[in-house]
């Protein structure tokens, strides 16, 4: 059994290997704008193979599943149709022969089940260990028997084939919401659409992975509950503040104002951290998308390489657009890269993609193009680094002479003074001392290391 699966993923690797060159020559092939009837021909039997070769990874995954799981069979003994009484047998005992070892070493091998024993005794950890050598997720395992379960039971004829779009999965909180504001939600952008534009034109910047009606319903619908929770908090917890019901009132009034305006410029906070984690990534994305270019892969395959990629999390939300547009709703590739680069807030990918789309229009060399934005965003990078770098040795600087020489400098001041006595302000020496080493000096230290975290982004 165990040899049996070695061979069937050795098969599978195989194919998988027929499978990419297949791929590699069908794009080379579509790259030509115009093909004559021997190209049309080879087209299609490239395409012919490789759904066989599809058909054949899915046969031996099917093989892998069934030794996995192996199916108990059970025989059924059918019910005698009438009611007749059958002679009485008669028993011959067989003369006793030797049965051959041969037979007992097959029985033994057909009894023995490759899951049971090896798969149904892994622990949590040692489950956890294999699938981390293996580089595969539980989900995909879980997704794998349910897509073969459904194969046996004729659920199914889909093939292992990769969705090239993706697709949001709706959220519960946004579920409950419509269930109870979406009617007023409605009505409400209907009556004031001016008010609720800017709103929606951040919306369309930042990936929030949720409708923008149903956006609208989440803030009506935690606005509604904003008043009657705070009210509730403080009516709870007024033995410790002692505030009368008019005052509970007023903050709970307050919030509710607060949980509406905070909802309504979310949005718009988000779009300067996007712009910043696209901008680090898009020097090196250039880079990765002028290769894939210069080996002629047609631009589609560069937009599916960069969005499969775990090396750009942000810019690959960008890149999946453009795939989604094309590939689930049907736009040629100009007119996605337009709808994205106008909706992008980052002015360098939105410069990229205009640029793109001008040359993919006139005929011009893509290749040529990536390369050259390539090299100027490497130069780039690198100056915004150095000058960064600058910029560090100059904020060392000011933490020696602020925060290490001038503390020393304090506290010899201090020493003086009090050796010849006398106050400060009215506060003796040693109060000014404690005050200034318990609680000035971490302050001045902790806000010195936020505004170097704030200003050295991207570094690390």
């Amino acid at each position: 059994m165990p040899g049996e699966t070695v061979n069937s993923a050795k098969n599978i690797l195989s194919n998988i290997e027929s499978l990419k060159n297949a791929t590699s020559q069908i794009d080379l092939l579509k790259k030509n704008k115009t093909l004559n009837q021997e190209q049309k021909n080879q087209l299609n039997d490239l395409n012919s193979k490789r759904k066989e070769i599809l058909n054949k990874i899915d046969q031996e995954l099917g093989l892998i599943y069934k030794i996995v799981n192996p199916q108990q069979q059970t025989s059924t003994i059918k019910k005698p149709t009438s009611h007749t009484l059958l002679p009485k047998p008669q028993i011959i005992l067989p003369n006793k022969r030797e049965i051959p070892k041969i037979a007992i070493e097959q029985n033994n091998e057909v009894n023995t089940t490759f899951a049971s024993d090896k798969l149904k005794k892994l622990t949590k950890q040692e489950r956890k260990t294999y699938l981390k050598e293996l580089n595969i997720k539980d989900s995909e395992i879980k997704k794998f028997v349910k897509y073969q379960k459904d194969k046996q039971q004729g659920k199914t004829k889909k093939l292992l084939v990769k969705e090239d779009y993706t697709i949001y999965k709706p959220s519960k909180f946004g579920e409950i919401a419509n269930k109870y504001m979406k009617k007023y939600a409605d009505n409400v952008v209907k009556k004031y659409p001016k008010f609720f534009e800017l709103m929606f034109t951040h919306f369309k910047m930042v990936e929030m992975e949720l409708l923008s009606r149903t956006y609208v319903s989440i803030m009506l619908f935690c606005t509604l509950l904003a008043f009657p929770g705070i009210f509730l908090f403080f009516l709870a917890l007024n033995f410790a503040f002692h505030l009368s019901i008019l005052k509970i009132l007023l903050i709970a009034f307050i919030g509710t104002i607060l949980t509406f305006v905070g909802f309504y410029f979310y949005p718009a906070s988000l779009i300067g951290g996007k712009t910043s984690k696209i901008k680090l990534e898009l020097p090196f994305a250039l880079v990765h998308m002028s290769a894939v270019a210069g080996s002629g892969a047609n631009p589609m395959s560069i937009f599916q390489l960069i969005a499969d990629s775990e090396e750009y999390p942000e810019l690959k939300k960008e890149i999946k657009k453009i795939l989604n547009y094309v590939n689930l709703f049907g736009y040629n590739l100009t007119n996605a890269l337009k709808n994205v680069a106008k909706n992008t807030p980052n002015p360098d990918l939105k410069e990229l993609l205009n640029g793109m789309i001008s040359t993919i229009e006139t005929g011009g060399d893509l290749k040529g193009y990536l390369k050259e934005k390539a090299d100027d965003a490497l130069n780039t990078y690198k100056l915004d680094r150095k000058k960064q770098v600058e910029a560090l040795a100059t904020y060392s600087e000011i933490y020696t002479a602020l925060l290490i020489a001038s503390p020393l400098l304090l506290l010899v001041t201090l020493a003086i003074i009090n050796s010849i006595g006398g106050n400060l302000g009215g506060l003796s020496v040693s109060t000014i001392a404690w005050i200034s080493i318990i609680g000035v000096l971490p302050v001045l230290n902790i806000s010195f290391m936020v505004f170097i975290n704030i200003s050295q982004k991207g570094m690390n």
